[in-house]
């Protein structure tokens, strides 16, 4: 299949970026301190971000949900008395 330019440019647009910057002066330490453990265990910074990402909203009980009827997105808060989606 050959590159297609409007292919490209459609799915950056249904993508979602974040970018994280360590800086001299400020927090470069940690950043090498991140780099490093990066190498160490031979992850991407991207699934160790996703990662902890997705671990602290879960631990905060922070989940979207969609409507079936006008498929808007939104958010629900989970309390300790209830189950999440997986756990049922």
């Amino acid at each position: 299949m050959a590159y297609s330019k409007e292919a490209q440019k459609r799915y950056r647009e249904k993508s979602i970026q974040f970018a994280v910057n360590y800086r001299p002066g400020t927090d470069i330490k940690e950043g090498e301190r991140l780099k490093g453990y990066l190498d160490q265990t031979g992850q991407t910074a991207n699934s160790y971000i996703k990662a902890l990402i997705k671990a602290d909203l879960d631990c905060k009980g922070f989940m979207m949900i969609e409507s079936e009827q006008t498929g808007n997105v939104g958010h629900i808060d989970i309390t300790d008395d209830d189950k999440l989606p997986w756990e049922e």
